[in-house]
């Protein structure tokens, strides 16, 4: 009898798919359709207790394997450069971007934990709510692309539909072996850090897709590992957290170096003063990134060095004297415009990112051992 119930449930969850993303397109009340379906199974069947005891385990993995992924992209921004996202610290921006998309995918894990708990000797229910889930993710992604030109269904074929078919099956795997909450955890990293993170690195289609069907063939392969060597788990588990745990600190350590040292083209350094507010403040961190002095112009901030130290100000004016280009500047919060004038060889690049408050460790340690900072 539960397994007819699920089925009927899965058919109203495609109807509504059809309903609300196709005919009426209403993603309130897609999201409404999944609410009260998600209501239904809670309150028919219940959230079984998971006892499995390597969730723990399980749950370090994911979360390690996130931090390399993260790790990861963002070194390769260092190459090919980031871009800013519509991050915002105000609470309406969390109400209606974060918690509710957060809120929707916490109850798609916990029907999935569901289907898969009260048809364990059937695979096929939870097989079809996975492929009801990466239809929804595609549709809701098919409004940008106009899949007539070949190259764009390429595209959209190889940087949406295959990410999410590998998403989508990494949850249903981890949820009917393990638990929903490593899969809960997996599946809102990957669909809401852009959300949350102030840049994304601009890796481009290759390697966007490269990277997003690596991170859950990963997953996938250290926990089947973890499962396959269950004999002798404590062993297997304590190496495999470990070297987990150990990667994503030398990847930030990696990241952090890069960054500091100005090894590629983006470089990040800590503000000293509030010469820029309102756009960045003491403390805040921005990026520069190593740009021609001819791809300027007036209105840029750009990141300078004038007696030993770095300045991040607004360009004024440029000219060109004879083969130099000669930049005036001014702090948005200064009264009036530098008094010195930047040369070409003074100019470190152009800023394009500002990160909030992770500037301060840099300013203290420069405060209390070199007494210069930057402004």
């Amino acid at each position: 009898m539960k397994k007819y119930e699920i089925y009927i449930i899965e058919l109203l969850l495609f109807i509504s798919i059809i309903m609300f993303n196709i005919v009426y397109k209403s993603v309130l009340f897609q999201n409404i359709a999944i609410i009260v379906l998600a209501v239904y199974l809670v309150s028919r069947f219940g959230i079984m207790k998971d006892n499995n005891y390597l969730k723990n385990t399980v749950i370090k993995m994911v979360i390690s394997c996130l931090l390399v992924y993260m790790a990861t992209i963002y070194i390769l921004g260092l190459i090919v450069g980031f871009n800013k996202t519509p991050v915002s610290l105000s609470l309406d921006y969390f109400i209606k971007v974060i918690s509710l998309d957060a809120f929707i995918i916490v109850l798609e894990e916990i029907m999935r934990y569901i289907i898969a708990r009260n048809t364990q000797h059937k695979k096929i229910p939870l097989v079809i709510y996975t492929i009801l889930l990466i239809i929804l993710n595609v549709i809701i992604e098919i409004s940008g692309y106009d899949l007539r030109d070949n190259e764009l269904l390429f595209i959209f074929i190889t940087t949406i539909v295959i990410p999410t078919i590998s998403i989508q099956a990494v949850c249903s795997y981890l949820t009917y072996k393990i638990s929903y909450v490593p899969s809960l955890i997996f599946n809102l990293v990957v669909s809401l850090y852009q959300y949350i993170m102030p840049i994304v690195p601009k890796l481009g289609n290759y390697l966007y897709a490269t990277t997003s069907v690596a991170l859950p063939y990963v997953v996938y392969y250290t926990t089947s590992n973890l499962l396959h060597y269950k004999d002798t788990v404590e062993v297997y588990r304590n190496k495999a957290v470990r070297r987990l745990l150990y990667a994503p600190i030398f990847a930030f350590l990696i990241v952090l170096v890069m960054l500091v040292s100005g090894i590629f083209t983006h470089t990040m350094i800590a503000i000293g003063s509030n010469s820029m507010v309102p756009i960045y403040h003491r403390g805040d961190a921005i990026i520069y990134k190593k740009v021609d002095v001819k791809t300027l112009k007036e209105g840029d901030i750009i990141a300078f060095k004038k007696s030993g130290r770095i300045i991040t100000h607004r360009i004024v004016k440029i000219q060109k004297i004879d083969d130099n280009y000669i930049i005036k500047t001014k702090g948005d919060a200064n009264n009036a415009p530098d008094a010195w004038e930047v040369e070409e060889d003074e100019l470190l690049g152009v800023v394009n990112y500002s990160i909030k408050y992770i500037g301060y460790p840099t300013l203290w340690f420069n405060d209390e051992y070199t007494g210069k900072e930057t402004e």
